[in-house]
């Protein structure tokens, strides 16, 4: 139970990170009017790693998506 909490209390697993940018991935892309391009490039990434800025994703985009899935994580 301690191990848990002291697991927690460091941030979320990669594991569970991956689940949630693939959740977000599906949110942001296929619930809504994104184009091709991007919601290829975002498929294309590894979902292991944050999400990053590309040739049709920007910055900001990316930064919101990253902190999305953080958040997914993290239950909150």
């Amino acid at each position: 139970m301690a191990r848990r909490k002291a697991a927690r209390a460091v941030g979320p697993s990669d594991e569970s990170l991956r689940i949630a940018r693939t959740i977000v991935y599906y949110e942001a892309c296929l619930d809504s009017e994104v184009p091709h391009a991007v919601a290829r490039e975002l498929w294309a990434h590894d979902m292991n790693s944050p999400f990053a800025a590309g040739e049709h994703v920007s910055v900001e985009a990316a930064r919101l998506l990253e902190e999305r899935a953080r958040r997914q994580a993290q239950g909150t």
